[in-house]
């Protein structure tokens, strides 16, 4: 098989999306529509991906995202269709022999529906080969028109359609793989439609007259939808949803109600997981083997260890190690580490913080930008006061600490191993390892003994 360099067509204005911003950067689980097609294309062993956009969009960090950053980038000056679009890449492409051409819109077309479209196309010396799809309704869509002997003649759009071919239920998806040397030199010959652009359907209809036109179908209807309005983008979004529930199912994970359980295109889960109805599991976010995760938990760019449970808990940005407890109703944020074997129960948040093997959050508590030993006891109510109205602090609190209800420690502290403060202390200073400081400010506490002391004339 020749190598191949995938064209993503993505300048379109995206009019009916009614939006500032562009269709092809509205997301479908989590991802952009471009970056579905952009994947499709790597996954199908494309050898280079080049899209084609607006001026406006080329200086849109986006879209440098959603592709990955390796993708070459080729702007269309002018929106004077599909045709041009396509000869606007020439120069990005490069030598490649054969180009294959997708909509910025098509993510739910799949790897193994472009490669067998590439594998043909080969096969039959083609010059234009195209990926087709058969629907019961193909209202709205190009169909297929071929003569008596079933080559294929061109497509036509639904607008120019006579009631014999709108009959037709064999429609284009708007994906082509082409001869690239034949298509460069065609593109040139090719006159404006009635509303002044260049079509690439009118290619299809070149090649077809050099007999040289073949097609492959879609085995799932569905690959052929795209998006023209935020209508179509939430039917999109419910098939790819159910694709994904279906390929975690299949690979080893209990979905316990999959239309309740919402997972983004990029999760990983590992297998005996089990999740629980009502969770967002949201891009970027790695599960483990054996966890339960839910009911009614928001995931997202986070690491879940092996054996852990979040149970109705946010976590964001934040790796929970294995055999951790999460929850109910807390809230992990960005930049915490809880380390294996550590709990945090109901109602705690979590910011930038490292969690100490063994440590426990009960309840009820704030610790933010925080160092927590091994084995330390937060208890209810504790507040980690790590903003002076200006700049962020850190507290420190050493291995086997024990830190009493209500306590609030104004950063930047270290307590030492050992240490214990008493129920309601207000902690403004270091306490050293094995110390037990109480009060406000927290003292020693042979400290207030001996103040009691003189109070009582001794």
């Amino acid at each position: 098989m020749n190598a191949w360099t995938g064209v993503i067509l993505a300048a379109g204005q995206g009019t009916r999306m009614k939006s500032d911003l562009p269709k092809v950067l509205h997301t479908v689980c989590g991802r952009p529509l471009i970056g579905h097609v952009s994947n499709v294309l790597h996954e199908a062993s494309a050898l280079g991906i080049v899209a084609v956009v607006s001026p406006e969009m080329a200086e849109m960090a986006a879209l440098r995202d959603a592709l990955g950053g390796e993708a070459g980038i080729a702007i269309q000056s002018e929106p004077l269709g599909t045709a041009h679009a396509l000869e606007c890449a020439k120069d990005a492409v490069g030598p490649a022999g054969t180009i294959v051409v997708a909509a910025g819109d098509m993510a739910l077309v799949e790897s193994e529906s472009v490669s067998r479209l590439v594998q043909s196309h080969a096969a039959s010396g083609s010059l234009l080969s195209i990926l087709t799809a058969e629907v019961d309704d193909p209202h709205g869509f190009g169909r297929i028109v071929r003569d008596s002997s079933g080559a294929v003649q061109r497509i036509v759009e639904e607008v120019d359609a006579d009631e014999h071919q709108k009959l037709i239920c064999e429609m284009n998806t708007g994906l082509y793989c082409i001869q690239a040397d034949w298509c460069w030199d065609e593109l040139q010959k090719l006159g404006k439609s009635s509303v002044g652009e260049y079509f690439l359907t009118d290619l299809v209809a070149a090649a077809a007259s050099s007999g040289r036109v073949s097609t492959e179908s879609v085995r799932d209807a569905t690959e052929a939808l795209g998006v023209n309005n935020r209508v179509q983008l939430a039917e999109v979004e419910r098939v790819m949803r159910d694709r994904i529930r279906r390929r975690h199912m299949l690979s080893g994970v209990t979905i316990r109600d999959p239309e309740t359980t919402y997972i983004d295109a990029d999760v990983e889960i590992g297998r005996d997981t089990e999740l629980l109805p009502g969770n967002h599991i949201r891009s970027g976010t790695k599960i483990g083997a054996g966890c339960v995760i839910g009911p009614n938990s928001i995931l997202r760019d986070c690491m879940v260890g092996d054996g852990a449970t979040v149970i109705s808990s946010h976590v964001e940005s934040a790796e929970i190690g294995e055999r951790i407890s999460v929850g109910p109703f807390s809230r992990i944020r960005a930049g915490t580490r809880i380390e294996p074997g550590a709990y945090v129960g109901n109602f705690a948040e979590i910011k930038n913080s490292r969690i100490g093997s063994g440590t426990h959050v009960g309840h009820f508590s704030y610790v933010g930008d925080s160092e927590l030993g091994e084995d330390v006891n937060i208890g209810a109510g504790t507040v980690t006061a790590n903003f002076d109205g200006r700049d962020k602090h850190r507290t420190v609190i050493g291995d086997r600490a024990k830190i009493g209800s209500d306590t609030i420690i104004v950063a930047p502290v270290k307590i030492g191993e050992d240490a214990s403060t008493g129920s309601g202390a207000v902690v403004n200073r270091d306490v050293p390892a094995g110390e037990t400081v109480v009060g406000v400010p927290a003292r020693p506490i042979e400290h207030h003994r001996n103040v009691r002391r003189k109070d009582d004339g001794e």
